[in-house]
């Protein structure tokens, strides 16, 4: 007994679109290759592109530094120019200031000058004020000394004269009474041996 299997008709039609739609792999080899070697052409393409592109920019480099240096160079000699102009009238207006100090500094030197010289002939004259002021009382104090001193000395030889005429009176006594005393032995003795006193 045999087995009779039955299709739907709805499965007959998907087979029939799945075979239409069917990718062999020799297709989907074939398309890969094609990827593949169109991305190598568009890296190609764009290294190409790249390359003169860079090449471009180095030229554009190229100028822009040699523009660079040109106006670098330029510039560098404006300001030179500049600057040897600024020196000028810098070393004009130094000049012209060195010029106004150095009169300025002058006169002020000269108004010290004077000032200093009256406030020396002041400082003399106070100095010579009070030299004489210090003269006058050391004079004074010497005069007072001396004075002092004559009294001490007078006071002085007074003492001693004092003392020398106690000392002469009192000499003068003692010799008065050695004659006395004298006579007086002399009478005793001439009245012992005459066998009297003799008025």
């Amino acid at each position: 007994m045999s087995v009779i299997y039955t299709i739907p008709k709805f499965m007959t039609s998907l087979a029939k679109l799945a075979k239409e739609n069917m990718v062999t792999n020799k297709d989907v080899k074939a398309k890969k290759a094609a990827k593949i070697q169109q991305r190598i052409k568009d890296i190609q393409r764009n290294r190409t592109i790249a390359t003169k592109m860079d090449k471009e920019l180095t030229k554009l480099e190229q100028i822009a530094d040699k523009e660079e240096a040109k106006q670098a160079k330029a510039l560098a000699k404006e300001e030179a120019n500049q600057a040897k102009v600024l020196a000028k009238e810098e070393a004009k207006q130094a000049k012209v200031l060195a010029k106004q100090s150095a009169k300025e500094e002058a006169k002020q030197a000269k108004a010290l000058a004077k000032e200093e010289a009256k406030q020396a002939k002041l400082e003399a004259k106070q100095s010579a004020k009070e030299e004489a002021k210090q003269a006058k009382e050391e004079a004074k104090e010497e005069t007072k000394q001396a004075k002092a001193l004559a009294k001490e000395e007078a006071k002085e030889e007074a003492k001693q004269a004092k003392l020398e005429a106690k000392r002469q009176a009192k000499t003068q006594e003692q010799q008065q009474y050695s004659r006395q005393d004298i006579i007086q032995t002399i009478c005793e003795k001439l009245g012992h041996g005459g066998g009297g006193i003799f008025l």
